[in-house]
């Protein structure tokens, strides 16, 4: 898939010419161990031409492949198939019909291998949205949650969104439930300022998330979340007791919620939000993305847990923005 400039296409190109002396896989590793950013210069045609005499190959044969563009068209062909399967960027994998976006660690491939081998297949296209409606509307369908299903708090009309990713295993994630979140609710929250949106992104505890989202069906997303920050040092992930218990203090149904966490489409529902988190690039949790709705706009963000001032400013300044400074007209004559 050779989407980034003129270097790309011409290595995608060599690997191949690389192919027709039966060396793809050792060309393939020269190419990533001489990596040094896009388009500058790393991958000049000497200079893959120069990979080849260091691999051993004929090349008379490898330059002048690479010269006659003999396998232009096949990675531009290549290109266009993947983007029309809907990788969008690199890494990105098939593991049967599962795409896999991004550097995972192998646990990752190892989940979505074992999917495949169970014969689990990703969710169906989800329903299209209504006309002039976005994934992060309110449902009217389905109180406290968005068209995506994701949990929501606030006031539909609010101006401004703070869509938040989160892993409840996360220490920071923990400080700002605690030491930030409550004056936001009081402050904009219940005020109609501020509209919250929480994606989970568990790159470290994806079974506490499965949990949650049992929780979420049964209208206790926020009461489970709160039990499981405020007992955050108590639990470890993958432990179902602790999870039966948060789920009983919250007055969650028992037999639902554990038919729930056995559903292997509730996994399916953590694959859908971590593939969600990697394809917007959260760099890590917590992090936080501030949208102007009246303008359908992201206009800051946060990553980590700074104090509560810094979400102050972000969200008045949102609230507030700056009166563009009018144009000087010119004057006839001058």
């Amino acid at each position: 898939m050779a989407f980034l400039g003129q270097e790309s296409q011409w290595a995608a190109e060599a690997s191949e010419c690389a192919s027709d002396q039966n060396a793809f896989w050792p060309y393939h590793d020269k190419l990533f161990a001489s990596q040094s950013g896009e388009n500058q210069g790393a991958f000049s045609k000497d200079k893959l031409k120069g990979f080849a005499v260091d691999l051993g190959l004929d090349a008379t044969a490898f330059n002048q492949c690479l010269d006659s563009g003999k396998y232009t068209q096949l990675v531009q062909q290549d290109t266009a198939a993947a983007q029309k399967l809907g990788a969008q960027s690199t890494p990105s994998f098939f593991i049967n019909d599962w795409l896999v976006l991004g550097a995972l660690p192998i646990t990752e491939f190892d989940s979505y291998i074992a999917k495949a081998q169970q014969g689990i297949h990703p969710p169906p296209t989800p329903t299209p949205l209504p006309a002039g409606a976005q994934i992060y509307d309110l449902d009217p369908n389905r109180p406290g949650l968005t068209y995506d299903g994701s949990p929501t708090e606030g006031d539909a009309n609010a101006p401004i969104l703070m869509l938040a990713f989160e892993d409840f295993k996360s220490g920071d994630g923990a400080q700002y439930f605690k030491a930030v979140e409550p004056t936001l609710r009081d402050k904009y929250i219940a005020a109609g300022k501020l509209r919250v949106m929480l994606k989970l992104y568990p790159t470290q505890a994806p079974k506490s998330a499965a949990a949650a989202f049992c929780a979420s069906d049964q209208g206790k997303f926020w009461e489970f979340r709160a039990a499981l920050y405020n007992h955050q040092t108590e639990w470890q992930d993958g432990d179902q007791a602790a999870m039966l218990t948060y789920a009983k203090s919250v007055g969650l149904d028992e037999s639902k919620f554990t038919a729930c966490l056995a559903d292997p489409q509730t996994q399916t529902r953590v694959d859908e939000t971590l593939s969600f988190g990697q394809q917007v690039g959260v760099p890590s949790v917590p992090a936080f993305l501030f949208i102007d709705l009246r303008a359908n706009q992201a206009v800051a963000d946060i990553v980590g847990a700074p104090a509560l001032a810094d979400f102050e400013s972000k969200i008045d300044a949102a609230l507030n923005p700056p009166t563009p400074a009018p144009t000087a007209t010119a004057t006839p004559g001058k």
